[in-house]
């Protein structure tokens, strides 16, 4: 294919992903969402299948199971509440759940580490050793804050890979932060936030295949309808912006005096070791960093707030 040719249908595979990912446990139709890109179904079929490496169809099989593996590790709901979550029911949640990871949910909930997980930690404690400093104290619950926050719109982008994705986001961010950082000066908003993750489950999704973004984040209030607006008319399409929808909710947000590279690694460690210990657990599988400056940052784990 002409290369022009291979940026047009790798933007029309991300939109496809952005409309799994913004709808996540609903029924997704295939015709709907080729109807959405302006294409024929079986030229969809055959397009993301030969940039994606697995069908449309099979992505998100792969990506709700994943997200159903993250809900295991990482809350407290039960595996009918999780079946649920993924659009499952309790008894095709199991059987597609084994079928994917040779372990019952049951079982997988009580796995020490995972064989991913320890690739992508060694991968990026590779990549941001030179950005790492002494997390001592840095990293401690009583250092949270316990926050609410409102429905969101994010507008992203889904940042180049080529298989190694931390090493593209360490490479990339700045490039797209300038661009959002743009929008954010030329538009009158409020309470926005610029942040970066991952769309997929840590650390459940294969490390090559991980997609990693970093967008504008902007509360859904009447204060921002224009601000919304003016992003939709002026900025999504020159910019290849993507949205989704972030739901509002309980979240611990955590300050650090380090750059996101420095930030990313122990960050997961630390939600992962206090969600396995039982400190405090994870309301859905996204975690974010919201880029307060070059050498500090925000993170926000949504978590389940216990009521007495």
């Amino acid at each position: 294919m002409k290369s022009t040719t291979i940026q047009l249908w790798n933007r029309k595979i991300q939109e496809a992903v952005a409309i799994a990912h913004d709808a996540p446990f609903n029924d997704i139709d295939l015709k709907k969402v080729a109807d959405q890109l302006c294409v024929s179904v079986d030229i969809f079929s055959h397009k993301f299948t030969e940039l994606h490496g697995e069908s449309y169809k099979q992505f998100v099989k792969r990506s709700r199971l994943e997200a159903g593996a993250g809900y295991l590790r990482h809350s407290d709901y039960s595996i009918s509440q999780i079946s649920e979550l993924c659009g499952y029911t309790n008894s095709s949640f199991s059987k597609a759940f084994r079928a994917m990871f040779h372990n019952s949910p049951v079982a997988f909930r009580d796995i020490p580490i995972l064989h991913n997980e320890v690739h992508t930690l060694e991968r990026t404690n590779i990549i941001t050793a030179a950005h790492q400093k002494n997390m001592e104290n840095i990293f401690t619950v009583d250092r949270t804050e316990n926050v609410r926050l409102p429905n969101y719109a994010l507008y992203y982008n889904i940042l180049p890979s080529s298989n190694d994705p931390v090493h593209s986001l360490v490479a990339y961010m700045t490039t797209y932060t300038y661009q959002l950082q743009a929008i954010k000066a030329s538009v009158p908003m409020s309470g926005a936030m610029i942040i970066t993750g991952t769309l997929d489950v840590v650390p459940v999704t294969n490390y090559s295949r991980m997609m990693m973004y970093v967008g504008l984040l902007l509360p859904n209030t009447t204060d921002n309808d224009i601000a919304h607006l003016h992003i939709k008319l002026a900025f999504q399409e020159p910019f290849g912006l993507l949205t989704r929808r972030i739901p509002g909710g309980d979240y611990k947000k955590l300050p650090v005096p380090m750059s996101f590279a420095a930030a990313g690694l122990p960050m997961y460690q630390f939600i992962n070791n206090n969600c396995r210990a039982g400190h405090f657990k994870m309301s859905s599988n996204h975690f974010f960093i919201s880029l307060t400056g070059m050498n500090d940052c925000e993170i926000y784990i949504p978590w389940m707030k216990r009521t007495l």
